[in-house]
C-alpha cells in the first residue's frame, strides 16, 4: 500500500525584518486555518515571532468577554461588543479531520538526517513498512540561524510482533482538514462562519471562561482565564472547537513564567527560566501537535501557560530584560527542557525520553566544583568510591564536588542519597527545604504490587528490580518477577505514572520479607522531582541565590550554553 503523506508547513521558513505580517484577514477564514494547521511560527510585519498556543479542543460551546468590549470578526462581518457582555460561541456542524496514527521508531536529528535511505533499508530489511517524515524547520531571523529540522523515520498504525526492541512513540499526523459552522451569539447579531476572531476593543485582554487544565493531573480543574493579544476560535480535528490564543512570543513566556516557576524566586533564576521556556519553543516547532490547530498546548506536555491570569510584574520583568534570547550550543538551538528538582544529579535525555543524544542535555551532578560542609562523619566515608577527597581545615570539611559524576550503579545511587543537602545547589535552594522534592519514600505492600502490576501478566509479584540506569542514576527499566513470568516497563516515565505518579525515576528498592523469605512489600527511596534532564529549576534558584548569573546558570545546566540575542 503506498501511503502519501500531506506536506505540512512545519518545512522551511525564513523570518526577516521584513518578514510576514499577522494572520490573513477573517475574509479569508481558509487561509488562517490552514495557517494554524500548518504548524510553523508566524511573524508579525517588524519580523517578531506569533505563537498559536491551544487553550482548549472539544468544545461545543465557548463564552468569552472583555472589560473593554469585544471585536468580533466572522468572515467579512465584524461585530463590537461593548462593556463586560459575554458573547457565545457554538459549533452548529462540524466535520473531523482525516488523522492517520503513526508509530515514530527512529528520530534523525542534525548531521543523521542525511541517513534517511541507510536506516530506513534497516528497518524495510527486517520486514517493517516504513517512511520518512520531514518536520521542523529553518529560521533566518536577523542574521542567526534557528534549525530545528529532523527525520522521522515512521510506520502505520501499531508494530507487529518482533519488534519490541523498536520502542515506538505514537504520533498523529493529519492527511485532511477538519471544517466546522461556528455561530458567534452577540446582543445585535449571530453571524457563522468557518472561524471566529476575538480582539479586546481597548486592546487589553479576553476572559475565557471554564478553561479545563491539568488533564490527568491531581489538580485537574476549570478556570476563567484572561488572554492577551487575539482569541481564535477554529475546528479541531474532530471538527470541535478549539480555542487558540495568538501571542507575542513575549507574552507566551510571560504567560508561562509564574506557571512554571515560583514567581518570588530570584530575578537570575526567572531570567534563566524565561530562556529556557523561549528556547523550549524554538527547538519544538514543528515537531509536536502535527494534527492540531496550534504549534503547542498550554499543559505540561508542552509548557504550562496560563495567560495574563498568571503573570506578576516580576516574571514579566524577566521576560522583559531577557527579550530575544535563546541559548546556543555547538551552532544549534540548545533543546532546554527542565525539571523542578533534579535532586543533586541530571539525566542525558535519550535514557529519559529515549530520544536521539544532545550535547547539551547530558547527565551531571548539580552541585559546585568544591563544597565545604561541616558533615565532618563524611570523613568516614570510602575514599575510593569516589564521592569526595578532603581534609578537616579549621573545624570544616574542604573537599572535591561530594557528588559522583556517575551514577550508575545501585551502591552509587544508595551512597547518594544519602548526601547532605548542601552538596547539590538544588539542596541548597532556601525555596526547596521542605517537601518531598530532594528525597522522597514511597511503600506499596504485596497486594498494592499484585494490584498495579495486574495487567502483565505475571502473576503474583516476587520481586521489583531496577534493570539499568543512566548515568544520572535513574531507571531505564523496572523489570517485575511474578510467579507466572517477568515483564519490563521501559522508561522513567511510564513507570512513575504506573506507580501513582513517583516523584521522579531515581530511586532503590528495598525489599521487606516474612520469615518465610515471602515478599511483604517493597519501599522505594529516591531524590528529585521530575523528570531530571536539562536544567533542575530548584538547582537554577540554588546558585542564583549564591551569586550566579542567568547566563551561568544556563552554562551549567546545558553543558556550556551561550546565551544570544537573536530577535
Amino acid at each position: 500500500m503506498t501511503i502519501r503523506f500531506r506536506r505540512r508547513g512545519a518545512l522551511s521558513l525564513l523570518a526577516t525584518a521584513a518578514a510576514s505580517s499577522l494572520l490573513p484577514s477573517t475574509k479569508a477564514s481558509a487561509s488562517v486555518v490552514d495557517n494554524l494547521y500548518g504548524n510553523r511560527l508566524l511573524f508579525t510585519a517588524a519580523g517578531h515571532p506569533l505563537v498559536p498556543l491551544g487553550m482548549m479542543q472539544g468544545q461545543k460551546r465557548v463564552v468569552v468577554r472583555a472589560r473593554g468590549g469585544l471585536v468580533v470578526e466572522v468572515g467579512d462581518v465584524v461585530v463590537h461588543v461593548d462593556g463586560d457582555t459575554p458573547v457565545v460561541i457554538d459549533r452548529v456542524a462540524g466535520a473531523a479531520g482525516v488523522v492517520r496514527e503513526l508509530q515514530v521508531v527512529e528520530t534523525l536529528e542534525g548531521a543523521n538526517r542525511v541517513k534517511r535511505k541507510p536506516v530506513l533499508l534497516k528497518w524495510q530489511t527486517r520486514g517493517l513498512v516504513v517512511r520518512a517524515l520531514d518536520v521542523g524547520g529553518v529560521y533566518g531571523v536577523k542574521g542567526t540561524v534557528v534549525d530545528n529540522r529532523a527525520v522521522l523515520i515512521v510506520c502505520d498504525g501499531p508494530l507487529p510482533a518482533g519488534f519490541e526492541d523498536a520502542r515506538p512513540v505514537p504520533l498523529q499526523w493529519l492527511e485532511a482538514s477538519p471544517s466546522a459552522t461556528i455561530k458567534a451569539s452577540t446582543p445585535t447579531s449571530s453571524p457563522t462562519g468557518s472561524m471566529i476572531r476575538l480582539r479586546a476593543k481597548d486592546g487589553g485582554s479576553i476572559l475565557v471562561d471554564k478553561v479545563e487544565h491539568s488533564i490527568g493531573y491531581a489538580d485537574h480543574g476549570f478556570e476563567d482565564r484572561l488572554l492577551r493579544d487575539e482569541v481564535l476560535i477554529v475546528p479541531d480535528k474532530n471538527g470541535l472547537l478549539a480555542v487558540v490564543n495568538l501571542v507575542d512570543e513575549n507574552v507566551m513566556v510571560a504567560g508561562v513564567l509564574p506557571s512554571e516557576m515560583f514567581a518570588s524566586a530570584p530575578i537570575e533564576a526567572l531570567k534563566a527560566q524565561a530562556v529556557t521556556a523561549r528556547g523550549e519553543l524554538f527547538a519544538k516547532i514543528g515537531r509536536r501537535h502535527f494534527a492540531d490547530p496550534f504549534l503547542v498546548c498550554t499543559e505540561q506536555h508542552c509548557q504550562v501557560y496560563r495567560g495574563q491570569t498568571a503573570e506578576s510584574p516580576k516574571t514579566n520583568d524577566a521576560a522583559r530584560q531577557t527579550s530575544g534570547e535563546l541559548a546556543f550550543l555547538q551552532g544549534h538551538v540548545v533543546d532546554s527542557v527542565y525539571s523542578a528538582c533534579c535532586g543533586g544529579h541530571t539525566e542525558p535525555a535519550e535514557i529519559v525520553w529515549d530520544k536521539p543524544a544532545r550535547p547539551e542535555l547530558i547527565g551531571r551532578a548539580d552541585a559546585p566544583a568544591t563544597v565545604e560542609l561541616d558533615h565532618c562523619k563524611w570523613l568516614a566515608r570510602d575514599v575510593a568510591a569516589g564521592f569526595f577527597v578532603g581534609a578537616v581545615v579549621a573545624g570544616r570539611i574542604a573537599q572535591a564536588p561530594l557528588i559522583a559524576a556517575v551514577l550508575d550503579t545501585d551502591a552509587a545511587v544508595r551512597a547518594f542519597l544519602e548526601q547532605p543537602r548542601d552538596a547539590a545547589w538544588c539542596g541548597r535552594s532556601s525555596f526547596n527545604q521542605k517537601g518531598s522534592a530532594w528525597r522522597w519514600e514511597r511503600r506499596f505492600s504485596k497486594a498494592d504490587l499484585d494490584g498495579t502490576f495486574a495487567d502483565l501478566g505475571v502473576g503474583s509479584v516476587n520481586r521489583v528490580v531496577v534493570d539499568g540506569r543512566g548515568p544520572g542514576g535513574r531507571l531505564r527499566a523496572l523489570r517485575v518477577e511474578g510467579s507466572t513470568g517477568t515483564a519490563k516497563i521501559l522508561r522513567e516515565l511510564p513507570v512513575r505514572k504506573k506507580l501513582g505518579n513517583l516523584r521522579s525515576g531515581l530511586f532503590v528498592v528495598d525489599e521487606e520479607r516474612d520469615a518465610a523469605g515471602a515478599l511483604v512489600a517493597v519501599v522505594l527511596r529516591g531524590a528529585g522531582f521530575g523528570h531530571g534532564s536539562g536544567m533542575c529549576q530548584q538547582g537554577a534558584i540554588g546558585m542564583a541565590e549564591a551569586g550566579a548569573s542567568y547566563k551561568d546558570i544556563l552554562a551549567h545546566a546545558y553543558n556550556g550554553a551561550v546565551v544570544k540575542r537573536v530577535f
